[in-house]
């Protein structure tokens, strides 16, 4: 039966491969295939330069180092994943997809730190692009059963990211035996074969285990809802939930003078809108922690508007929160803890909060069906018929597994307190605010769609817009909304000594 390796021609295992990917995101070397949805990046002709000189010098490094035996196979693996790691740390820290020279002066030095600490050296790029835009292609042709030689040679439906012409790994897998050639009524077909087939399900488990298909959710997340009006489209989708994350934050004991934290702050709803700066007073501290930097900027917009003082904002994870054990007297998480892993999360939480101090989160229903609201259940039929086709769950990231944040709250705090009724309206009355809330920013339906090659995703999304346009003005008010039960968990931050034996305990279940 074929593997994967022969397609890499590099002495390297599954396990090896894994911990690679894991490398290279754990870096920010990253190979965009995802989030660049529909919108231009914007390039400039010094950034480009820049990076032909240097594409220039490290293919020429390799060919010194033996690594490579031609320009071919490696030149494609550093343009794009040195184009595609800049244009992400552009994202980052811009909140746009705007690349100057700085940005790929910043990718270099990652691509070259990477390919520095691996036992393979460049060889160990090229795996990572072979890997990731073999997927892409044996994903196209298993999606479409077979392809126009022209189509899949240029990248038309699958890798429009791509600028070269891929005649050479075409050449590749068919000298393999995991792609044929056939004429057909068409034209030229190109097809998967049976073992083109084993590798495709080998390189699907490499890139779900490795983590590469849940960090192109994360990318996808934060670039949309970076480029909505965030706080808009939240009001149409969930009427009513400034008033239940009032009721909500009435039940969390902060007073003036206080060092709170709120993890997953996005735009300041929380911290600026409803008031969460004033509880604390001139005396006290917020302190506004999320990934994305567009929405922070949203935030520190707010913040200067008002002429608030008392918040700090900083960028950064809850699964590893840059601050000191100990730092603050409430941690709070409102619905945000879903996009993480809750289990690391919370332990982080309870780590920087102060014995005795309070962390609590609010969180969403846990796995939310989107399908109670009638009219959804109608128009989300493509997405049911792609699960059924593959045998997967309908939804993904759309709320917390049934049971894990009590666990967690109760494994790593004490005097742990649980609800989970706590009503929240959901609607689909304004029909593009909810897709692109659920399925682009959201991105609750990425199990499915990271099956769909590029073209014929964006054409899915379009049709579901279209659909649901359609859809709203012949379904009555309230087929188009539901209520749900969300869930709250309140503890009690342990002493040092206990939370450094909880983060040990934390820890040695990750690993397991």
């Amino acid at each position: 039966m074929a593997d994967f390796t022969v397609l890499v021609d590099a002495a390297v295992t599954e396990e090896e491969a894994i911990q690679l990917i894991r490398d290279s995101l754990g870096m920010g070397v990253v190979l965009d295939t995802w989030m660049n949805g529909e919108q231009e990046e914007d390039i400039s002709p010094d950034a480009l330069e820049g990076l032909a000189e240097a594409e220039r010098a490290r293919v020429e490094s390799a060919l010194a180092m033996g690594a490579v035996l031609a320009p071919s196979n490696v030149l494609p693996a550093v343009h794009e994943i040195v184009m595609a790691t800049a244009l992400y740390r552009a994202q980052q820290r811009k909140g746009r997809r705007v690349v100057d020279r700085a940005d790929v002066a910043d990718a270099l030095e990652r691509v070259d730190a990477f390919v520095g600490q691996q036992r393979l050296g460049w060889i160990a790029l090229r795996t990572l692009y072979l890997i990731i835009s073999a997927h892409e292609d044996f994903n196209a042709l298993a999606y479409y059963g077979s392809m126009r030689l022209d189509d899949f040679l240029m990248g038309n439906l699958h890798r429009p990211w791509s600028d070269g012409v891929f005649r050479t790994q075409l050449a590749h897998y068919q000298r393999l035996g995991l792609v044929s050639v056939d004429f057909r009524g068409q034209g030229d077909m190109v097809m998967l074969t049976d073992g083109g087939r084993a590798v495709l399900d080998q390189l699907r488990r490499i890139l779900e285990r490795s983590g590469e298909l849940a960090w192109r959710a994360e990318a996808q997340r934060w670039t949309v809802f970076g480029e909505l009006n965030y706080d808009a489209v939240a009001a149409k989708i969930f009427p009513g939930f400034n008033d239940r994350t009032r009721d909500y934050l009435s039940s969390v004991e902060v007073q003036p003078g206080m060092q709170v934290l709120e993890v997953g702050c996005g735009t300041g709803r929380v911290t600026i809108d409803l008031g969460l700066a004033q509880q604390v007073g001139d005396t006290g501290r917020v302190v506004a922690l999320d990934p994305a930097r567009t929405l922070l900027d949203h935030l520190e917009g707010k913040r200067e508007a008002a002429g608030i003082t008392n918040v700090q904002v900083v960028q950064g994870r809850a699964e590893q929160l840059p601050f000191p054990d100990d730092t603050f007297d409430v941690t709070i998480a409102v619905v945000s803890l879903h996009f993480t892993d809750v289990e690391q999360a919370v332990a982080e939480m309870a780590r920087v909060t102060k014995p005795g101090g309070l962390v609590t989160a609010w969180c969403p229903p846990p796995e939310t069906d989107v399908r109670r609201i009638p009219m959804v259940a109608l128009w989300f039929r493509p997405l049911v018929e792609l699960a059924d086709r593959w045998g997967l769950p309908f939804g993904d990231r759309n709320g917390l597994p049934p049971g894990s944040l009590e666990a967690a709250f109760r494994r790593h705090l004490s005097s742990v307190r649980y609800d989970s009724s706590i009503p929240t309206y959901v609607s689909a009355a304004d029909p593009d605010s909810f897709l692109a809330f659920v399925l682009k920013g959201g991105a609750f339906f990425q199990n499915l769609l990271c099956r769909v090659p590029y073209a014929d995703r964006w054409q899915l999304i379009h049709r579901l817009e279209t659909m649901g346009r359609e859809l709203v003005r012949y379904t009555d008010p309230h087929e188009q909304l539901a209520t749900y039960q969300t869930e709250a968990a309140y503890g009690r931050a342990p002493a040092a000594r206990n939370k450094r034996e909880s983060e040990n305990t934390s820890q040695e279940a990750i690993v397991t």
